[in-house]
Order: structure tokens, then sequence, then C-alpha cells
């Protein structure tokens, strides 16, 4: 297991080379089992395998040359509308009818009395948790990835069609086979100077 969180990197230089879909799917699928704050997965996933949309999607992205050769690419969308559908998703879950009323009475009014830059803040946050399943779910099918930051938040969100008011693209996963089969180096602080017990 520790390999996994050895082996990821931030791959810059992709192959020329598709990756298979079944991979894709899978790494999906992963990102779809993330754990979520009250479970309420606020998130869903573009994905593309499509060179030309890449190529668009890599100018979106600042024009990244590692985007735009990568051979797929996963969008994170953050949903800003939880608070409509948490009752619903709640009550489907297997718990006693008297816990879920205790956190319907609880949650809602919280999740209902968020600001637009609230719901906005919680779900980005949120969406940094999938991130980190597609990560490593890419690396434990010895496939490279980059996550994506930089790109323009207009832009992306008009290419997409979004919503805004209830929805706006994240962050971005470019995904590939990397070019370089050398590991680089990680440079990370000390055990001791990042972790303190109290």
């Amino acid at each position: 297991m520790l390999g996994i969180f050895e082996n990821r990197f931030s791959c810059r230089e992709f192959l020329d080379k598709e990756i298979k879909k079944e991979e894709l799917v899978k790494i999906l699928e992963l990102a779809r089992l993330s754990p979520s704050s009250l479970g309420l997965e606020p998130w869903y996933f573009i994905a593309t395998q499509d060179k030309d949309k890449i190529k668009e999607l890599g100018q979106i992205a600042n024009k990244q040359a590692h985007v735009s050769s990568c051979s797929a690419l996963i969008i994170i969308v953050s949903r800003y509308d939880f608070a409509n559908y948490f009752e619903e998703k709640l009550r489907k879950r297997d718990m006693p009818k008297e816990e879920i009323e205790k956190r319907v009475q609880t949650y809602k009014p919280f999740l209902e009395g968020m600001s637009y830059e609230e719901k906005k803040s919680y779900s980005r946050q949120q969406a940094h948790i999938a991130l980190g399943t597609i990560l490593y779910a890419s690396t434990a099918l010895n496939l490279a990835s980059c996550p994506i930051g930089g790109f323009s938040q207009k832009d992306l969100d008009e290419y997409l069609k979004l919503d805004t008011s209830k929805e706006q693209a994240c962050l971005m996963v470019a995904l590939g086979h990397k070019k370089d089969d050398k590991i680089p180096a990680k440079s990370r602080f000390s055990f001791d100077e990042i972790v303190k017990f109290i």
C-alpha cells in the first residue's frame, strides 16, 4: 500500500498512448465511492478521452502542455444544491427512523442557511476528497496523473454549459501513461515537522 503513495507524482509528460476505457471507468467508480461530509457527495464528474476536446480544455487550462497531451481528463464539478436533496438522500440510508429525524432537524436548517459563498467553499473542500481518490486510484492502476487547479473558471464553466447558480467546475485531473519510468524524488517535510501528538 505504501508504494501507491510513494509512486504517485504530478506527471507533466505523457506518452501519446490511450488508456483503456475500463481503467477510466474504474477510476470514476472509485471516485464515486469517496466519502463526503454528511454523505452529501456534492460533486459529479465529467470525463473525456476525445483528443479534440482535451486540446480545447488544455487551452482553457492556461495552455498547459501536459493537459493538452494527456490521454483522459476528469473534471470535478462542485454542486451547490445539496440542501435540496439532503433529506431525500438521508431517508434512503439504512438507519433507525429516530436517527434520521434527528439528523434532518439538526442539519437541514444548517445547510439551508448557508450563503452562496459558504456552499461554494463547503462543496469545494469536499471535492478534494474525491480528487485524492482519483489520484491514488490512477497510481494503483499504474497510470500517471496530474491535478489541475489552474484554469479560467469562467471559460471552463461556459465550455461545460454549467448553471453557475447551482454548480461550478472545481478541479481537473489529467491522466495518461508517464513518458519516463523514473519516479521523481519527493520533497516533503519530515514526520516530526508535521506530526504533533498531544
